[in-house]
């Protein structure tokens, strides 16, 4: 029941309420693990620079699914990258997914501290609206009532590990595993925090958008 209640929960975010806007940007393909390529970062500016290539589109996804602006999106990124490059030299790891589950985890105290300012989160919630009306050309039905801001404050409502949680998991199509490294917590943790952050957002949008 608990896998059914999830799926649905993910369909309706997914299919009913991103923008098309956010859904036109494609899951990318698993790329060949390049396990050289953190060694040499540290000290090869070419090295790094492929890294970034391989990662900045999801990095980006993740930071547009969580901030919904996409010049915000794109400002965050920038955030981490520079971030990363400030790092590297210190950054223990190895692999090249040592290397995406810190760069998401900086990604994630990015976005974190963005959000920290309630000023900024008015403004998203505002620039999410307007970005909506112009994303919708197709016409009007009953689903556009839907406002785009109250599925917006449903997820930023919640904390913020869940925001991560969900976003890696309904809209990143992460493994709990994967999610749990990133985040530092226990796989298990990490699926009990999806299907709670789940549960609350299937309260909030009942109303709106009826039940299954």
């Amino acid at each position: 029941m608990g896998v059914r209640a999830g799926s649905s929960a993910c369909n309706i975010l997914w299919t009913r309420a991103i923008p098309r806007v956010m859904r036109s940007l494609a899951m990318p393909h698993r790329a060949h693990i390049r396990n050289d390529l953190v060694p040499r970062a540290r000290h090869e500016a070419k090295a790094l620079g492929e890294l970034y290539e391989r990662h900045y589109a999801g990095v980006f996804r993740y930071c547009l699914h969580r901030l919904f602006v996409r010049e915000v999106g794109e400002d965050v990124t920038s955030e981490v990258f520079l971030a990363v490059a400030r790092g590297i030299r210190q950054f223990p790891g190895r692999t090249e997914a040592d290397f995406r589950n810190w760069l998401y985890a900086i990604a994630g105290n990015q976005v974190s501290a963005y959000l920290r300012k309630r000023s900024r989160r008015k403004a998203l919630l505002e620039a999410a609206a307007r970005q909506r009306r112009i994303a919708l050309n197709d016409p009007p039905d009953p689903t556009d009532e839907l406002d785009w801001p109250i599925l917006y404050q449903a997820i930023a409502d919640l904390p913020q590990r869940e925001q991560a949680v969900v976003t890696l998991r309904c809209l990143e199509k992460w493994p709990f595993q994967d999610i749990a490294a990133t985040l530092a917590i226990r796989p298990v943790t990490a699926r009990v925090s999806f299907h709670r952050a789940l549960k609350q957002l299937r309260a909030r949008l009942a109303r709106p958008f009826g039940r299954a």
